[in-house]
Parts: C-alpha cells; sequence; structure tokens
C-alpha cells in the first residue's frame, strides 16, 4: 500500500502528461523529431496525436485569399500553353519503286474485264502499244489515260522544249495517272527533267512500273501527292520542297501540262461542253494554279471556246488544238502562255 501511495503522490507532483497505470508510452515518430509540435497523449489509449500550431493553419489560409495589402487574387485559370506552330512537312520525291497492290491490274481475256471497261479493253494496244509486256492499271486508270498515239503526238508539238524561247527544261504532269503522258515526254527527249505527280499510292505504283517496261523509269521524277498543294508550294513556299524539286523547278523555265479528270463519261452528252462544271477541278482553279506559269490543259473534244479565251493574258492569244485519231476527234488541249507582271 505504501508503495502505490508513494507513486499516486509523485504523479501529482509531476508536470508530465497524465499516464496510465500499465500502458506503454509509444515513441515519437522520427520524421518529426525536433519539431515545434504539440504532442498529446489522450487517456486510456496508446494513440498521439498531433497538431500544427494555428498559427500556421492562418497563415496559409489568409496566403491563398489575402496575399499582399488585402488584395484579393482574381481567380484564374489554369494555365495552358499556346500550341506550338507546327511547320510544313517537306514534300518530296519517291525514292525507290512502290510495290503493286491488288489494284494494279493486268487482264489478259477481256473475260475478265468489268463490263463497263471491256469498251476500253478492246483499244488497249491503242492506249499502251506494249501492253502485253505486262503494263498495269487501276479500273479507274482505263478512264482517264491518253492513248499513247496522241500522247506521243502532243509531247512533239508543245512548243515548251530546251530550244524554246525563252529556254523550258522542266515539264509537270501534274496528273501522272498510270502514266500515259508521263512516259510520252520521257521518250520525246525535249526535257532536262520529267516530273509526274499523283496522290493515288496504287496508281502511282502502275505508272512506275509502266515506265520501266518503255525503259524510261530512271528519266522521271515520281511524286506522291496532291498537285495543286505542290504548285501552291513552288509558288508561296518553296522551301517546304526538296532541295532536289526546287533545283528541277525553276517557275522561269518550267512548263505545266494538266489533264484532269473529266467528271466521268457524262461530257459525252452535252454539245458543248461547260468547263465549269467539271470535277473535282473546273478550268477556274486549274488555271488559276497554273498561273502565272505557262500551262497547256488536255480537255474534253466539246470544250466551250468562249472560257478557255477568258484566260489568255493581257496581249496574248491561246492556242487551242484538237487532236484525232482514226479519223474522230479525241480531245483539244490549250496552250496557255506564261503570264508576265504588268509594268506600271
Amino acid at each position: 500500500m505504501g508503495q502505490e501511495q508513494s507513486v499516486t503522490e509523485r504523479d501529482k507532483a509531476s508536470p508530465s502528461p497524465s499516464v496510465v497505470v500499465g500502458s506503454t508510452l509509444p515513441r515519437s515518430p522520427t520524421k518529426h523529431a525536433g519539431t515545434a509540435l504539440n504532442t498529446k497523449i489522450q487517456p486510456h489509449t496508446n494513440r498521439v496525436t498531433k497538431k500544427r500550431p494555428q498559427i500556421i493553419k492562418k497563415y496559409t489560409r489568409e496566403r491563398k485569399t489575402i496575399p499582399f495589402g488585402g488584395i484579393p487574387i482574381p481567380h484564374r485559370p489554369p494555365f495552358e500553353p499556346e500550341p506550338k506552330q507546327t511547320a510544313m512537312s517537306i514534300m518530296k520525291p519517291v525514292v525507290g519503286k512502290l510495290p503493286l497492290t491488288d489494284e494494279c491490274l493486268h487482264y489478259d481475256d477481256v473475260c475478265e474485264v468489268p463490263q463497263n471497261l471491256q469498251k476500253y479493253f478492246h483499244q488497249r494496244y491503242s492506249i499502251f502499244k506494249f501492253y502485253d509486256y505486262d503494263i498495269r492499271l487501276t479500273n479507274d486508270a482505263w478512264f482517264g489515260i491518253t492513248p499513247e498515239p496522241l500522247a506521243l503526238r502532243l509531247a512533239n508539238d508543245l512548243p515548251s522544249h530546251l530550244y524554246s524561247t525563252p529556254r523550258r527544261t522542266t515539264i509537270v504532269d501534274l496528273f501522272g495517272g498510270a502514266g500515259g503522258n508521263t512516259i510520252a515526254f520521257a521518250l520525246s527527249e525535249k526535257w532536262e527533267h520529267v516530273i509526274s505527280i499523283e496522290r493515288d499510292a496504287s496508281t502511282l505504283a502502275c505508272a512506275q512500273h509502266n515506265a520501266e517496261v518503255y525503259g524510261v523509269s530512271g528519266y522521271i521524277t515520281f511524286i506522291h501527292g496532291d498537285c495543286l498543294e505542290f504548285l501552291d508550294r513552288l509558288k508561296h513556299h518553296p522551301e517546304t520542297l526538296d532541295l532536289s524539286l526546287r533545283e528541277k523547278c525553276d517557275m522561269s523555265q518550267t512548263v505545266l501540262f494538266a489533264s484532269p479528270p473529266w467528271g466521268g463519261v457524262d461530257y459525252k452528252e452535252q454539245d458543248v461542253f461547260d468547263l465549269s462544271t467539271m470535277e473535282p477541278y473546273n478550268l477556274e482553279v486549274l488555271h488559276k494554279a497554273c498561273s502565272p506559269m505557262e500551262h497547256a490543259l488536255y480537255l474534253p473534244r466539246t470544250s466551250d471556246l468562249r472560257q478557255i479565251a477568258k484566260l489568255a493574258p493581257k496581249g496574248e492569244k491561246i492556242e487551242v488544238v484538237q487532236y484525232c485519231m482514226d479519223g474522230a476527234s479525241k480531245a483539244m488541249v490549250a496552250l496557255i502562255p506564261e503570264a508576265t507582271p504588268e509594268l506600271t
């Protein structure tokens, strides 16, 4: 009894926190060692609660609302950096040869040919003289290919070549397709550089393959892309073209050739074809994209000459040639001269 009484009296005199007899005082966490934290041991439990000074809470709360001189901070949305302006990618020529796809077809017999293409299949040797040497075409390419005799005559007739004034060194086939006109330009040997542009990969693969059949693949630069985008880059953003293209396509020494889609075969039903209805590019769009460079437009044989005449540069004339084969007109070509800047 005396021992218990002495312990009770000693506890009353001690300034330390109350301790329940038989309990063990837990150690203080190491991370709080040496910090000014209030520690309080609750009676009848081993849990230790720690409280930060009230002044810290008050300071933290005030810091968010009234930081300087009692002036509240206005609400601001979270910072979002402006998206970076990505530079235009460099348009480059095709390196190597694109692989032939399932769309790159060679028909050996008329029974293999779809009904709507059989008419063109019967004319296959007029389209490509060496058709039997594994010439490849997509089904869509049959409609837009220029017959070989026409393409060769056209290549020889174009006045813009190495011996013209001013001298022309490059011809660009804007709608290269399966290579009908492109191959003829290379065979004519009138230009130092022949460039063919085609946006459909399968059709471009056919053009590369057909150029190999004719032995001129090494003379042609193929571009997989959109021709209007190419022209826009050439005129306004030449730095976005590959260096090799910039060197070959000096605007003052380049002539453009455009054999665009005519919008199906419905043009044959019109006595005078309205060139503003051509799809996907009408006459105005093509001329604006090609200007001010000299360009030749391969158009339907019944095209409205009045619409073509309006494209003539001031003081210049437009030469229009009808191309016939087997006594029938196949197409007309409008030769539009380079537009010279007006002197002020």
